[in-house]
């Protein structure tokens, strides 16, 4: 597997690729489309100027192709050293030199064309022929360069603008998998240590920690990778984890849910209510009972998802524990990167019991 920093690279050349593909396809169309609209404009002006519709004719069928000809070789001379860095100042001389080169030609052409026909079947005069030419598509050229470079310079600043959106949500997603990664160790380790404990003196107890443990496991690895999870199924795994803790500690634990429905299909970060129930077990077994009981709220409050967990406990240093680094600083990365700006957390005292709420508003980011 590459490391991040190469698969952020290739992520980023890919995406250039594609950009410049899309530009390019756009750049084309616009290219015939324009040129077959001056084409019919420039027929009409000429047979309005000159008076005949076979000059008319045989003017605009040489001189519009050739015109799009040269354009199109100076766009695609352009896009080839686009990478190379020039003096503005060099591009503007050099973009002005070839459109007096190309007027020249056109006009030149034009004039030749001019004199097959009989002097007294056009309107202009012979010495005018040139001139008048060499004027239009001066202008025209000029146009076309003012307007292919400021399309350009949008369609570059967009390409670095998107470029950047995906490095950065693609460091985002990098950082959040790190984040997902380091939940899991400290858990599975501890579990395995206790089953290994629990073999000669209750196989029984163990077999059931086993399964119970593999069952966990298993919604774990299932959705490895996804940033976020419906809540329905954060709430089944919270059980389970409950459970395999319950035979862990061999103390009395008691869980209960109060679940509003229409919270079920709501988004959260992976393994979020793995780290509220590890947070309440933690501080339930320092109350030191013998059984403690675990409550799960979830609600709907003026279009914000309310999810809180309370247990028994006091708590001694709210701001240290949600701010500093572990279980509940983890789980705190993690919602600031999937709802920057739109998420809440609070560790409280609530008489005689401890509630860790989330608070979360709007989507989420996808991951």
């Amino acid at each position: 597997m590459a490391p991040p920093d190469s698969s952020s690279a290739l992520f980023s050349s890919v995406s250039q690729e594609l950009s410049r593909g899309e530009s390019s396809a756009g750049f084309w169309r616009a290219q015939v489309v324009g040129w077959l609209f001056l084409a019919i404009i420039g027929f009409c002006i000429r047979l309005a100027v000159f008076g005949s519709a076979p000059a008319a004719f045989w003017l605009t069928l040489t001189l519009e192709p050739l015109a799009f000809l040269l354009t199109s070789a100076a766009a695609v001379w352009h896009g080839r050293r686009a990478s190379s860095k020039h003096s503005p100042l060099l591009v503007l001389a050099c973009s002005v030199l070839l459109c007096v080169a190309a007027s020249a030609l056109l006009a030149s052409i034009a004039y030749a064309i001019h004199q097959l026909f009989p002097p007294q079947s056009l309107r202009v005069m012979p010495e005018n022929q040139y001139r008048l030419g060499f004027l239009y598509y001066m202008g025209i050229l000029s146009i076309w360069t003012l307007v292919y470079f400021g399309v350009a310079a949008e369609l570059a600043a967009r390409t670095e603008r998107i470029s950047k959106m995906k490095a950065e949500t693609l460091a985002l997603r990098l950082e959040l998998e790190h984040l997902q990664s380091q939940i899991e160790p400290h858990f599975l380790f501890n579990a395995l240590n206790t089953i290994v404990a629990e073999i000669e003196a209750r196989p029984a107890i163990a077999e059931e920690m086993t399964r119970r443990l593999a069952d966990y496991l298993r919604y774990s690895l299932d959705r490895r990778g996804q940033g976020l999870c419906r809540l329905d199924e954060e709430i089944e795994a919270a059980q389970d984890y409950v459970r395999i803790q319950a035979l862990r500690f061999d103390r009395q634990l008691e869980y209960r849910c109060h679940i509003d429905p229409a919270s079920l299909a709501w988004q959260i970060p992976h393994m979020t209510l793995q780290g509220l129930v590890e947070n309440a077990i933690k501080h339930g077994m320092r109350a030191d009972n013998e059984s403690f009981l675990i409550n799960l709220h979830t609600r709907i409050q003026d279009d914000e998802l309310v999810v809180a967990v309370d247990n028994p406990g006091q708590l001694r240093a709210p701001y240290d524990l949600a701010k500093g680094g572990g279980g509940l600083g983890n789980l705190c990365r993690r919602l600031a990167l999937c709802y920057p700006g739109r998420n809440r957390f609070s560790l409280h005292q609530q008489d005689d019991r401890i509630v860790a709420e989330i608070r979360l508003r709007g989507d989420p980011l996808a991951p």
